[in-house]
């Protein structure tokens, strides 16, 4: 078939329906033909015209008909048709006819609708999809800033926490220089804001090198005391190499088992060492129970930590060696007068609490100038220091021994009624005496003898000044009674005529 024909619908019905009725008419012209050949053959030309016109005119009235009524109405829909598939979807076709060529155009256009409608959904459901992705996206960022954010304020309050402990720790370096309140104060900031599991502070042995476990958070009482030799275990390492020492897993780890203050548990440890002025003064020990459970940034802290705490107990060691020298003799290392006065008015104190005795030994080395004069004053040290020495060893560790002045010694027994004192004194006396002390020859006799006299709170006296110049008095009497001899204060012996009472004590001169 043509192409013409076959892309026309209006050239193809007036083939199907012009082309018959041309054969019809054709068919009509032959038949009158023949019938008026014979009976009319005039009207042969004329009949023949006739047919010949009205099959013109019919082909004509059916090449209108199909023009307008088929093929005008069908080119409009697929024009219609072209520029909804170009996207189009508000054009509709137009309704001419009622007939199938008027319900095809409303077909298409109920169609048409539909895809409008559902573009229109389409289009709204893309703009809501983007809106929905505007927004997750904007949630997301949303929630990642609120992550920081969260992030950024964890991180400014351990850092406030952190510069919080500092500040506390510098506090309680401040209030206090003895050394045992400082370290509780220490264990106990430290331990409840840093959240530790447990942690051991070592201190070390200034004699021995030795690092002691001095103060504990979360351990059992018991490890106090715990001696660590010099670089041996992590706080002996850190010590030692001056650095910080960090086990990140203890289970995996087999140069360093898990350690007794950590309660046999596994986890991670750090141990970092205490320089104040180039000296290793100790060092902290943190443990979790955890692997891996120290950061960094948490380290460079306990560093800080560590640095402020060395020079706190820096200044409390310096404090108390201070404090021992002011109440120290330098010659024979035992208390001086004035810690004798100290520590006789704190037993005293505890007597009355208690309503026990205490009592006071004066004691004298016997002829002490003579061996000055003899021997010099070298020698009286030495002689000094030797009685110094065997007076403290023979004392028990509750008693005081002091030297009073000059040759004279004082000993404070707490809990001793006259009996005891009376015995310790002569126990003392003749400890000296049979001692082999090497400038003894100097003496009469070759020996070094002592003079005691002894008084007792309350029997005695009821105050500090006035059991000591009791004591004095009775050592008075035990030189008066040719020394070497232990006398016991009886009632009169602070009027003895010859007496001169000690200013030191009694706060005035003369009987």
């Amino acid at each position: 078939m043509p192409h013409p024909l076959r892309s026309r619908i209006g050239r193809k019905l007036l083939l199907a329906v012009g082309v018959p009725s041309l054969a019809v008419s054709l068919l009509g012209v032959l038949w009158v033909r023949f019938e008026t050949r014979e009976a009319a053959p005039g009207l042969w030309g004329f009949a023949l015209a006739f047919l010949g016109l009205v099959a013109l005119v019919t082909t004509v009235v059916h090449l209108v008909s199909v023009r307008l009524l088929v093929e005008r109405p069908l080119a409009r829909i697929v024009a219609s048709l072209k520029r909804a598939e170009q996207g189009d979807f508000l054009l509709r076709a137009p309704v001419e006819t009622e007939d199938e060529l008027g319900e095809l155009a409303k077909s298409f256009n109920t169609a048409l609708a539909a895809i409008t409608d559902l573009h229109s959904q389409r289009i709204e459901d893309a703009r809501s999809m983007e809106s929905l992705q505007r927004e997750l996206a904007l949630k997301a960022q949303v929630e990642s800033q609120a992550r920081l954010l969260d992030q950024a304020n964890q991180r400014l309050e351990v850092r406030l926490r952190e510069l919080t402990l500092l500040a506390e720790l510098a506090r309680a370096s401040g209030s206090t220089l003895r050394l045992d309140d400082l370290l509780a104060q220490i264990t106990a900031r430290v331990g409840g804001a840093l959240g530790y599991e447990s942690f051991a502070l070592f201190l070390a042995d200034e004699r021995t090198g030795e690092l002691v476990v001095t103060s504990t958070f979360g351990v059992d009482a018991q490890v106090k005391g715990t001696r660590v030799p010099p670089g041996e275990g992590l706080a002996g390492l850190a010590a030692s190499e001056r650095r910080l020492v960090l086990v990140r897993d203890t289970h995996g780890d087999p140069r360093f088992p898990v350690q007794r203050w950590t309660g046999g548990q596994h986890g991670s440890v750090a141990a970092v060492p205490m320089i104040a002025q180039d000296a290793c003064v100790g060092a902290l020990d943190f443990f979790r129970p955890a692997p891996d459970a120290f950061g960094e940034d948490e380290l460079r802290f306990l560093e800080s930590v560590a640095g402020q705490l060395a020079m706190a107990i820096a200044n409390a060691r310096l404090h108390e060696r201070t404090v021992a020298l002011s109440l120290t003799d330098s010659l024979t290392g035992l208390h001086n007068r004035r810690s004798l006065f100290q520590r006789l008015e704190m037993e005293l104190e505890r007597s009355r609490r208690f309503g026990h005795g205490c009592a006071v030994v004066m004691i004298d080395v016997d002829r002490f100038r003579e061996l000055n004069e003899a021997r010099g004053r070298l020698a009286g040290d030495t002689t000094l220091k030797a009685v110094g020495e065997l007076l403290a060893g023979a004392l028990r560790r509750v008693d005081v021994l002091a030297r009073a002045g000059g040759e004279e010694f004082a000993a404070v027994l707490p809990r001793a009624d006259r009996a005891a004192a009376l015995e310790v004194a002569e126990k003392l006396r003749r400890l000296v005496e049979e001692a082999p002390l090497e400038h003894r020859a100097a003496l009469p006799g070759g020996r070094v003898t002592l003079s005691l006299g002894l008084a007792v709170f309350p029997d005695d006296a009821d105050d500090l000044a006035a059991l000591l110049d009791c004591a004095d008095a009775a050592l008075f009497a035990a030189k008066q009674a040719g020394r070497d001899a232990v006398v016991a204060y009886a009632p009169g012996m602070r009027d003895r005529p010859g007496r001169r009472r000690d200013v030191r004590v009694t706060g005035r001169v003369g009987p």
